[in-house]
């Protein structure tokens, strides 16, 4: 079962702040974990509202935020159905 996750109701500085909270979390779980998986999924679809909205923006407008200057996650630890629409090396 996969569940969307709509991040599009939340503020930016809520985006970054649930990002940063979803940060601590996965460095407080095991590697092996399953919860990588949802964690993951919600890491990337905050990325993408972000970079949408950073897309609305005028250039003079467009800030950095954390997710910007971190690494993303690897493509391995996203589900199939999260990275499908990315094209593979």
């Amino acid at each position: 079962m996969t569940r969307d996750h709509d991040v599009g109701q939340l503020t930016t500085s809520e985006l970054e702040r649930t990002m940063r909270d979803l940060r601590a979390n996965l460095g407080l779980i095991s590697p092996d974990s399953p919860a990588h998986v949802p964690i993951l999924a919600h890491m990337q679809a905050i990325d993408a509202e972000l970079a949408g909205r950073a897309g609305n923006q005028q250039p003079h407008e467009s800030q950095p935020h954390d997710s910007e200057i971190l690494p993303g996650p690897s493509p391995a630890a996203l589900p199939s159905d999260v990275h499908r629409d990315k094209e593979t090396p």
